[in-house]
């Protein structure tokens, strides 16, 4: 019993880390390697500009950092600022006193002692204070200052991130003067990426709304779909650009990061395919593990239904023979898996098209190696006995 536990313990262990699909029949198209950049759409991408003359007196992030949207990114000192403020605040006073002298007028045009020309003059002067203040407060608020709750002039406004994102450059030094139109800094949205496949003027006529690819990063391989043949022929490559919107994507990307991407063009045709990681050099030919039917059961069931029937005489001196074929059994268990040759027909981002396997059949998709592992062990125990 402790044999049989020790054998099988193996079996437990990495049948946890081997899992099956099935065969698939998937389409299959002229699959074209090429170079692809990494980009984003230029509404990804967030330009944050100081609005104003000034010192940029603080940043409140760094590279790389993940920011929201409304997290501040910078501290701007502006002179222009300040003596916006201060027209804005004076111009608040102004407001105060020319509604009083309005409400005067109103009384005195109402008794007779002022005449219609002169109520009118004081509408029009406050109605023009009110507008410098109104446009002074829009302006304020474009910089994030709230003008209702200004009371007195201030030079410093804070710059925020307009939406999600990571920083991903940051343009001008701390306490450097800039313009109003400056590029601070620049927040990547990380939600959508885009790779642009560069291709030769036949495959890239070719390209039709059906047309899938695959871009490579880290060596792993994201699906990605066409979008949109580019107008534009790349000047230094003479190529076309086609345009592919990744479907998923790593964490960390590297925009304007050049990469190796297959596309699938037209025409397509039906083929069956199993993924990347089931294939396996075994004895010099690539294979697939699949479940192993052992056609040897039912003759050692009947070998063992013939020896029961022969009668009793002589069972003391086959003891110790039924013992040692026993062990054997016991160290040699057949492993429920077997290797299928395939021929490789195509690769196709994580599948690979095949002939040898029927569609539907079920193959080892995870785990080879412990497969491979426990049929070369299997191999090795019998030729050593």
């Amino acid at each position: 019993m402790i044999k049989i536990l020790l054998h099988l313990l193996p079996l437990f262990v990495f049948a946890g880390q081997i899992s099956m699909e099935h065969a698939q029949i998937k389409p299959l198209g002229k699959i074209v390697r090429t170079n692809a950049q990494i980009t984003q759409l230029s509404d990804q991408k967030q330009k944050i500009v100081s609005r104003l003359p000034g010192h940029i007196e603080n940043y409140f992030v760094t590279t790389g950092q993940q920011v929201k949207k409304g997290d501040r990114v910078a501290l701007i000192e502006s002179i222009e600022l300040s003596k916006m403020t201060a027209e804005y605040v004076a111009l608040k006073q102004q407001a105060r006193a020319a509604r009083e002298q309005l409400a005067t007028a109103k009384r005195l045009y109402k008794k007779g002692l002022l005449s219609q020309d002169e109520l009118n003059a004081k509408i029009i002067e406050i109605e023009e204070i009110l507008s410098k203040q109104s446009a002074l407060a829009s302006q304020m608020n474009s910089l994030g200052i709230d003008a209702s709750k200004l009371k007195t002039a201030t030079d410093q406004f804070i710059l925020y991130a307009h939406a999600d994102g990571i920083v991903g450059e940051i343009f001008i030094p701390l306490h450097s003067n800039v313009n109003a139109e400056d590029r601070l800094m620049s927040i990547v949205n990380q939600n959508g990426y885009y790779a642009i496949a560069y291709l030769g003027m036949e495959d890239a006529m070719k390209v039709t709304p059906k047309t899938t690819g695959f871009v490579t990063v880290a060596k792993k391989k994201y699906p990605a779909h066409f979008v949109q043949l580019l107008p534009t022929i790349d000047e230094e490559t003479q190529r076309a650009k086609v345009l592919f919107m990744m479907m998923d994507t790593p964490k960390n990307m590297l925009i304007n990061a050049f990469t190796e991407m297959e596309i699938s063009l037209e025409p397509f045709r039906n083929a069956v395919m199993v993924r990347k990681s089931s294939l396996s050099l075994f004895q010099g030919e690539w294979v697939v593990f699949v479940e192993a039917h052992h056609e040897e059961e039912k003759h050692e069931g009947e070998e063992a239904h013939g020896h029961e029937a022969h009668g009793k005489e002589g069972d003391h001196d086959h003891e110790e023979g039924e013992e040692k074929a026993h062990g054997e059994h016991e160290e040699h268990e057949e492993v429920p898996y077997a290797p299928q040759v395939v021929k490789i027909i195509a690769y196709n981002g994580n599948d690979v098209a095949v002939e040898g396997i029927k569609a539907g059949e079920e193959y080892v998709a995870d785990g080879v190696y412990f497969v491979k592992s426990m049929i070369l062990k299997s191999s090795l125990g019998e030729h050593g006995h």
